[in-house]
């Protein structure tokens, strides 16, 4: 037999749980789960370009000036493109901390058509050592995809701050 106490405790879990079960989202929405919403993407690659004693030497960098977190370059290949191809989105970019430990790296993108967003593009989230790095992204165009101008823009972020770059492509 439950005591007043325990009947009381099973009933509060029970009510929590259907509270939960009405929050809106699941799954299926992408806002909710900060999936794309524009576009497909296909295979990702990322390689070291160099590593961190390079990068030290190359940019004169002391572990006392803090941190360098920078987007090199961002770059969509062809520039000029079909609906429904598929483009390549390239970011190069650079991790300078004062340890040389591995920190949570995103990579995030959206689409802008006419100065109107047409969505974010899938999150990109790893951790990374310091060094510059190279990220190759396949990415397909919808098959419906208006003729005209598009803007790209990439920003990278970690815990010790962000950079972003804008690129523009054509869909013919």
């Amino acid at each position: 037999m439950l005591k007043k106490g325990q009947l009381t405790g099973i009933f509060g879990v029970f009510l929590i749980t259907l509270m939960a079960w009405s929050i809106p989202g699941s799954a299926k929405d992408p806002l909710v789960w900060g999936d794309y919403t524009w576009g497909a993407f296909g295979g990702s690659k990322e390689a070291s370009r160099l590593g961190r004693e390079q990068l030290m030497s190359r940019e004169n960098y002391c572990p006392t000036s803090g941190c360098i977190i920078r987007l090199d370059s961002v770059s969509v290949k062809p520039p000029r493109a079909r609906k429904g191809s598929t483009l390549v989105l390239a970011t190069s970019y650079t991790i300078l901390t004062p340890e040389n430990i591995a920190i949570p790296v995103t990579i995030s993108r959206e689409v802008l058509f006419q100065g109107k967003s047409l969505g974010k593009t899938k999150t990109m989230e790893t951790r990374k050592l310091n060094g510059a790095w190279d990220q190759e992204t396949n990415f397909s165009l919808p098959a419906d995809t208006a003729p005209g101008e598009y803007t790209l823009i990439t920003q990278i972020s970690t815990g010790y701050g962000l950079d972003q770059k804008t690129v523009q492509f054509r869909v013919e």
